[in-house]
């Protein structure tokens, strides 16, 4: 039994010359020990009659009229009253037979009115009631107790409270339960419902991006779902975008903020909330809370920014605001509400191909080889004069943000459609097309209107990166950013970038765009400033610093050699700058040093070891030791080198050929 909207607490207030309603929602640990009393009472009341049972003490319990009056009601989720079993009471009670083949309280009183038609011409005194009610009861072998329990046996107050679950309710439930319950009171009275909605909201961090194995749902995503909930529920809905300026070269892609109303048909006769219901649904449905655990769809409460309910009472219309603080009491699915990645990737794509392009760009976006780009599915929808464009992917990259769709040879009726939509997306310069070859004639309307790569079976992602390449190229751009002085006290004060940090400083997305940006720009003009490919942006008293510490450690290693695992374990403990280097990194960093030179016997023997000039100087530095001759501290420890064991090859086998005539 839920209660309606006029039971609940709330107050009125009138903002900018409207009215708005606040209701009374528990938050903070409001009203637990009220709670607790009442579900103790509720517990020490099952299997009694409703009889037993006073609302007037349940309501001293909590203290207040009105919110005694909904926890009740919040508590009939849990505790119902019910009328006991016929049969399994006259079985109790010893009756007969026939008083068993009765079936239900209503016949037994049929059979009371019958004997007393018979008997008392339709009319029973006062002080014949006795006297009649015993001759009954004798028939069904009952005392006449018993027999006017059962004829009220379906009557409210001789309801049997009982428990619907296991285990009784706790208070986090109740008011969880109660907080929800007062939120779809307001919308079951709402004429329509307006949302505000970051879009980026529903991105991944860029660090975790690449680790992936398949893209954030977006809130394109929840716009599918929208449509088509709110056809099936018969809700209309407006999508708008707020204004914004134009993007820049630097910083994060920012899409404007994305406004969302909700709202059913406009009759002239009929109340303007009589579609609240359908209204409250379709929140619940975006707002993905109370969903069966293991459900998961596309929720809207991730980028949820402000909203709002239009609410009728009393013959009036207020604005129910619904801010994030409000949102985060209602009860959560059984997975994180937040979890936007599905873990089969067959619900997230509409097509094999589109799931194996996101495979293959996550594959090399872990090996930082797509340019700097960041791949999301089905974010914000473009707007049209007549309806909504989905693009399957956003590609995000700095500021710049490119919608990619992969266009299909499915049916007439699907090519005609996705033309006659592309068509109103004529002149927006942020939109790439993906084309099969076998449809490159029927798309040739709208070929010319867009940047648009060609596949034949499997899209390539080095094709698509290619031709982002040449429309989008913003290289001269970047470095007009560039703030050479700040990058050079940069580099003099930490003494080394290593190569990956490079591309952030110097705006750079590819490897061959760093050396350029390193050349153009001057970065390493000034005679204390190198950099290297493979290795990044160094000061050179930082690289001097490094290379004495390091030799000095090698020319006391036995003959000046040392594995090379330790040689890189050295390395890394000479600098914090190093610690998280790459093995390779630390190679080139070595291969600066004219002293030192890596041997390779095998790729499982590597050691390193210092020229016979540097170590002929070391030697002569170091005071002889007594007992030890200075030919045995020049002479180098050589690998015994066994002979190869020549296998003895085998003479050929003999060849017999047989006899062809027989």
């Amino acid at each position: 039994m839920r209660f309606s909207l006029q039971d609940i607490r709330k107050s009125v207030q009138r903002r900018g010359g409207k009215l708005a309603v606040s209701l009374h929602f528990l938050r903070g640990g409001e009203c637990q020990d009220e709670i607790a009393r009442l579900v103790t009472y509720y517990e020490s009341l099952l299997g009694q009659p409703q009889r037993l049972f006073a609302q007037d003490e349940a309501r001293a319990i909590v203290g207040e009229y009105r919110l005694a009056y909904c926890l009740m009601a919040t508590l009939s989720h849990w505790y119902s009253w019910r009328s006991r079993a016929w049969n399994e009471t006259v079985a109790q009670m010893g009756g007969s037979e026939e008083l068993l083949a009765l079936g239900s309280p209503v016949q037994l009183r049929l059979s009371l009115y019958t004997h007393i038609n018979e008997h008392y011409h339709g009319f029973l005194g006062a002080e014949q009631r006795a006297q009649a009610l015993q001759l009954v009861a004798s028939r069904y072998a009952l005392s006449t107790g018993d027999l006017e329990y059962l004829l009220a046996l379906d009557s409210e107050d001789e309801a049997i409270l009982t428990r619907d679950a296991e285990l009784p309710p706790t208070v986090e439930e109740v008011t969880t339960l109660y907080n929800q319950w007062t939120f779809e009171a307001a919308l079951f009275n709402a004429s329509s419902v307006h949302f505000v909605i970051d879009v980026m909201a529903f991105n991944q961090a860029e660090n975790q991006q690449a680790v992936l194995q398949t893209p954030s749902a977006g809130v394109g995503a929840v716009i599918k779902r929208l449509c088509f909930l709110a056809r099936r529920l018969g809700v209309y809905y407006d999508l708008e975008y707020e204004q914004h300026s134009q993007p820049s070269l630097t910083g994060p892609a920012v899409p404007p903020l994305l406004h969302l109303t909700l709202y059913g048909p406009q009759e002239v006769t009929g109340a303007p909330q009589q579609y609240g219901l359908r209204l409250a649904r379709l929140c619940r449905f975006l707002l993905g809370y109370s969903q069966p655990s293991g459900v998961k769809k596309p929720q809207l409460t991730p980028g949820i920014v402000e909203a709002e309910a239009r609410v009728h009472f009393l013959q009036r219309a207020y604005t129910f605001a619904m801010d994030a603080k409000l949102l985060q009491l209602l009860p959560r699915s059984g997975d994180s509400a937040r979890s936007q990645t599905f873990n089969d990737p067959s619900q997230l794509f509409d097509s094999s191909i589109e799931q194996n392009f996101s495979e293959a760009f996550f594959s090399l976006a872990r090996n930082h080889g797509v340019d700097g780009w960041q791949l999301e599915r089905e974010q914000e929808p473009l707007l049209l004069d007549k309806g909504i464009f989905l693009p399957d992917f956003a590609l995000t990259r700095g500021r710049r943000r490119i919608y990619f769709e992969i266009l299909g040879f499915w049916t007439p009726a699907y090519r005609e459609r996705k033309i006659q939509k592309l068509q109103y997306l004529r002149g927006r310069k942020d939109l790439v097309l993906a084309i099969p070859e076998e449809a490159r004639d029927a798309f040739s309307p709208i070929a010319a209107d867009f940047p648009v790569v060609y596949y034949q079976g499997q899209l390539s992602v080095m094709d698509v990166l290619q031709l982002l390449q040449e429309h989008y190229d913003d290289f001269a751009d970047r470095l007009k950013l560039l703030d050479v002085a700040q990058i050079q006290r940069q580099v003099q004060q930490q003494g080394f970038i290593a190569e990956r940090q490079c591309y952030p400083l110097l705006h750079c997305y590819r490897r061959s765009e760093l050396q350029q940006a390193v050349t153009v720009s001057g970065v390493s003009n000034s005679t204390d400033i190198t950099f290297v490919a493979g290795l990044g942006l160094y000061a050179q008293n930082w690289l001097a610093h490094v290379r004495q510490a390091f030799l000095s450690w090698l020319e006391k290693q036995p003959g000046g050699t040392a594995v090379w695992h330790e040689a890189l374990q050295e390395l890394r403990c000479l600098t914090p700058d190093l610690q998280q280097s790459e093995d390779a990194t630390l190679e080139t960093l070595v291969s600066l040093w004219d002293e030192v030179r890596i041997q390779r016997a095998s790729i499982f023997e590597v050691t390193i070891e210092l020229q016979a000039a540097r170590l002929e100087t070391a030697i002569h530095a170091t005071p002889p030791d007594t007992g030890i001759s200075s030919d045995k501290e020049l002479r180098r420890p050589v690998r015994e080198r066994r002979a190869a064991i020549k296998k003895r090859p085998l003479p050929p086998p003999e060849i017999v050929q047989g006899d062809l005539w027989g």
